[in-house]
């Protein structure tokens, strides 16, 4: 295959790529919205700034998108192509569905790289296609192959020494002194349970693409390919998700809408909750994220995906029940409270700063007014989620 194997991310390739690479695919680090400015108690930070930065990812994507459409409609000429080719290997597509969103929105683009730091977004391009036999290996092993047939490639990106040691890479004496070390790899995720057994089936440069389900339970298989003949002209991801069937495609965007985005916005609230010291109000603060986030995977998520799962691939009509109860709601209602108790805690502390200016503490005032204003937000979406009937859906 043509892909790069494992080497080492190269530090002047970096440099060569961001001065020569167009905006919306320089991997650079800009400041994310909760930053703690130095010798500052602002916990935004660069509020405006980075308002003022997303404006400007979402024209320059804007004025982009037609070029990226023509590009996207040859993407899933191609993968029609190979969905029908490969159809004894349990490959199906579903082109209607594709042609939905095959294109990043201009303000969703801009919202991944505020929200990540990097102005790298690999899902420029996306589509999906069904497999209702993901777990043979051999199937995804066809699939590449077809891919490259038709100037589909793999593309790479980078990943530290330490997270490949999770997928069973062995790492030489120097490496094993200097985890953080960035190498090289094909951009491929195979997310699926149980398949560590199979890893003998892939091709020696993919032995380490085999992670782990999300903590939501979801599975899939991801990868982003590039354009072979411009594979090193710094080239468009085009994404790739093989999934089970058309019932876990709309569990997805069933659980992203109702429970995903808002426990991704608890990410987005400005006040600092690095210090993990033990019983302070941020370890406090974080510790209630976590159980919020923990029972609406546990109630929803999980059960969602497995009900789906069982219908594309096993054809099962049952479905395992979704529903609070009381002694639920209240929990959940707890949670939020402590929540916001804590959060105004933070900032309350903030206030008592040494030598804090009038400035600062009018930055802090502002921060706190957002971040309730959002916690106002996420409360209200995820009330929304425990009334919602998903087994009717």
């Amino acid at each position: 295959m043509n892909i790069l194997s494992i080497t080492p991310a190269l530090s002047r390739a970096n440099h060569l790529n961001s001065i020569n690479s167009p905006v919306q695919n320089k991997n650079v680090t800009v400041p994310k919205l909760n930053t703690l400015s130095k010798d500052t108690v602002s916990f935004s930070g660069i509020g405006g700034a980075s308002s003022k930065v997303s404006d400007f990812l979402e024209a320059q994507v804007a004025a982009d998108t037609p070029r990226l459409r023509r590009l996207a409609i040859t993407y899933l000429d191609i993968l029609e192509s190979v969905a029908f080719r490969l159809k004894d290997k349990g490959f199906s597509f579903d082109r209607a569905y594709c042609e939905l969103n095959p294109v990043k929105s201009p303000k969703s683009y801009s919202s991944k790289i505020v929200r990540s730091g990097k102005f790298k977004v690999p899902d420029t391009i996306r589509a999906t296609l069904y497999c209702n036999n993901p777990y043979d290996l051999d199937s995804l092993n066809s699939l590449l192959t077809e891919m490259k047939k038709r100037g589909y490639v793999l593309g790479t990106e980078k990943m530290t020494i330490k997270d490949l040691m999770k997928r069973g890479y062995i790492p030489a004496e120097e490496e094993a002194k200097k985890l953080d070390l960035e190498k090289t790899v094909p951009d491929l995720d195979i997310r699926l349970d149980d398949v560590a057994d199979q890893v003998t089936k892939l091709p020696e440069e993919l032995k380490y693409s085999i992670g782990k389900p999300q903590k939501s339970g979801y599975e899939d298989i991801q990868m982003r390919f590039v354009r072979d003949f411009d594979s090193r002209k710094n080239p468009v991801s085009h994404e790739l998700l093989i999934v089970f069937g058309p019932n876990y495609s709309k569990a997805k965007h069933a659980e992203s809408s109702f429970i995903y985005t808002p426990l991704r916005e608890l990410d987005e609230l400005h006040v600092d909750l690095s210090n993990k010291t033990i019983g302070s109000h941020s370890q406090k603060a974080s510790r209630y994220i976590d159980l919020i986030k923990q029972m609406f995977r546990g109630k929803v998520s999980e059960k969602l995906f497995l009900n789906a799962k069982n219908k594309d691939l096993y054809d099962l009509s049952d479905s395992i029940p979704i529903s609070f109860s009381e002694t639920d709601v209240n929990m959940f209602e707890n949670y939020f409270s402590g929540l916001n108790d804590r959060v105004s805690s933070v900032y309350k502390e903030a206030r008592k700063a040494p030598k804090i200016t009038d400035s600062e503490k009018k930055q802090l005032a502002k921060d706190l007014r957002s971040d309730k204003t959002l916690l106002n937000k996420v409360h209200d979406n995820l009330k929304k989620a425990i009334s919602h009937n998903f087994n009717a859906d």
